[in-house]
């Protein structure tokens, strides 16, 4: 791969990394935000939280799927797979919400759970393409 075009994706993939890293954030914050009403007894989540939290992962996944995949398929053609497997993850995560007319304790907190293990699985696949200790220098 020519220096300019790997300097071009490490770009980037610089700016989707910062815009992920801001959306993370968010819909920590919202699941936060609904994770609240659980804890304090209420049994069913609201449909309109369940709709705000399925907007912002739409979001962030096409940010993931359109941008950040790419780019590290462009650095590491070897990562095509785990990317995949990923990217099938968040259709997944839409579906189980889409129409949803609200969301369990139980349901969120596997959900929940589920997400946290693809984040964890984003990250080292984004440590392993950029690695440890320049983690998007370029």
């Amino acid at each position: 791969m020519s220096d300019a075009l790997e300097t071009g994706l490490r770009h980037r993939l610089r700016r989707a990394v910062r815009r992920s890293e801001s959306q993370h954030g968010q819909l920590r914050a919202l699941l936060a935000e609904i994770e609240a009403p659980l804890r304090a007894g209420t049994r069913v989540v609201a449909a309109d939280l369940v709709a705000r939290l399925r907007d912002a992962l739409q979001a962030h996944f096409e940010l993931e799927d359109q941008t950040l995949f790419p780019a590290l398929h462009g650095l590491r053609p070897e990562v095509g797979a785990p990317i995949e497997v990923l990217s099938r993850e968040h259709a997944e995560f839409l579906d189980e919400l889409a129409g949803a007319s609200g969301c369990d304790r139980d349901a969120f907190l596997r959900l929940r759970e589920a997400l946290g293990d693809h984040e964890r699985r984003e990250e080292q696949l984004l440590e392993s393409v950029v690695g440890v200790d320049a983690p998007l220098g370029g």
